[in-house]
């Protein structure tokens, strides 16, 4: 039999007359804040059925699942995903009360839970389902799992600098922004725009002015487009703005908008006043190109030439 003992050390002995160490203490809950309450409340929040695309264009995207719902190419879906291997109605995941199941709409390549090709399927949290090449998960979540799957969301799709959209999540928008406008007959605008004197900032002023300057112009134009555009900020101080609706009249003069604003607003840092200039390019589906990349090379180019014509101008 093994005999258990207890270890001893001069050192861990308090000399006689020794008050006793005091115990580290826990901080408690301030019963003067709803900090409790809060906490609680979560704990006890109803769970909800989601879908969160894992693999894909739309990557990060979750869609809370409230009634049943269809999933495609179509951009009138519930779930819309550019994967050019989905059907334009490829599946719908349909509420049977008790549970969720899949139901493959004879899609050109059919519906896969886990790995196996289901024509229906009933779900169970943690199913990777795979519509193409674009996999989503289905799952139960509190409000703790709900929290964090928006904060991943968030940091896949927006630029932490400018609050921005960031550039893969941009084109996968466009791409179903054009998709609509290709079925419903309608415009839409792109402006690519360039921040001018950038560089003279960063080599005055060092490259933490050079970062403010780029940040506060993307979240100016954030607010220019809110409620009728997405925008995004790529290749440093470069951005792109996209207008559903809009031709190629109308997407100028938004152009012209971001272009005063840029001009009105007082840039600021540490006490020291910055003068970026911004030239932009615009361009508009249908009328000068027939799918994202042309639109973009269009409104590249336009930018170009307000870049060699004087700057600080809006070009076509």
């Amino acid at each position: 039999m093994v005999k258990l003992t207890t270890s001893w050390h001069p050192l861990l002995v308090p000399k006689p007359g020794t008050p006793a160490p005091q115990a580290l203490k826990t901080l408690p809950f301030d019963t003067d804040t709803s900090l409790r309450d809060k906490v609680m409340r979560s704990i006890k929040a109803p769970h909800r059925p989601v879908l969160v695309v894992l693999v894909g264009n739309e990557a990060g995207t979750r869609v809370v699942l409230e009634g049943t719902v269809v999933v495609g190419r179509n951009p009138a879906n519930h779930l819309t995903l550019t994967d050019v291997g989905v059907s334009w109605h490829h599946a719908r995941v349909e509420d049977r009360g008790d549970a969720w199941a899949v139901v493959d709409l004879n899609s050109t390549n059919g519906t896969l839970v886990n790995d196996r090709r289901v024509s229906e399927y009933v779900l169970h949290p943690g199913d990777k389902i795979t519509f193409g090449r674009t996999v989503v998960r289905f799952d139960v979540q509190d409000a703790y799992d709900q929290a964090y799957d928006v904060i991943v969301e968030r940091m896949m799709n927006i630029d932490d600098l400018s609050g921005l959209l960031v550039r893969r999540k941009f084109d996968a928008d466009l791409q179903a922004m054009l998709s609509t406008a290709r079925v419903r007959g309608e415009p839409v605008g792109l402006l690519v725009m360039d921040l001018d004197g950038i560089k003279s900032i960063n080599d005055t002023h060092g490259h933490l002015f050079g970062a403010y300057t780029i940040g506060e112009a993307g979240n100016l134009i954030g607010r220019m487009i809110a409620g009728s555009g997405i925008g995004s900020r790529f290749g440093g101080d470069e951005f792109l703005v996209a207008l559903p609706g809009a031709d190629l009249a109308a997407t100028i003069a938004m152009g012209e908008r971001i272009l005063r604003a840029i001009a009105d607003h007082r840039f600021e840092r540490d006490g020291i006043v910055l003068h970026p200039g911004i030239s932009i390019g615009a361009a508009s589906f249908p009328a000068q190109a027939q799918d994202a990349l042309g639109l973009f090379q269009a409104a590249d180019e336009a930018m170009y030439r307000a870049k060699h014509t004087g700057k600080n101008r809006v070009c076509t």
